[in-house]
């Protein structure tokens, strides 16, 4: 599995999140031969970043055709004219890939429960 993550500064977080909704860009994405999933998610602290949208693909390859799709690029200079521009940063965006994990399964050995007061160092 691989997981883009693309990092965006609004210049106006309202439009941004409205050119989502109303072109529904992360339903067609996952419908997106590859895609499993996407979000997008608005920071809540005042980063650099107003927005990611990270998205989990089979292949890196997968991504690159959702990138290379005709529908997706007419869409980008909509998505630039919604950007802040004006600290001269790109788009930034990266693939990762899966290292590690949680076990989530039932034979796994260690603990689901939360951590109690004595076990937080």
């Amino acid at each position: 599995m691989i997981r883009s993550v693309l990092s965006l500064r609004a210049a106006d977080i309202s439009a941004l999140e409205d050119l989502y909704a109303e072109h529904g860009i992360l339903a067609r994405a996952r419908r997106f031969p590859g895609c499993r999933d996407a979000s997008l998610l608005r920071s809540v602290d005042g980063g650099p970043a107003t927005h990611l949208v990270i998205a989990d693909w089979d292949t890196a390859a997968d991504y690159q055709h959702w990138v290379e799709d005709p529908w997706r690029v007419a869409l980008s200079g909509q998505l630039a004219a919604v950007l802040d521009t004006t600290a001269g940063e790109p788009i930034v965006g990266a693939l990762f890939e899966l290292v590690a994990a949680d076990p989530s399964t039932s034979e796994s050995p260690v603990s689901s429960a939360p951590i109690t007061p004595e076990e937080h160092p």
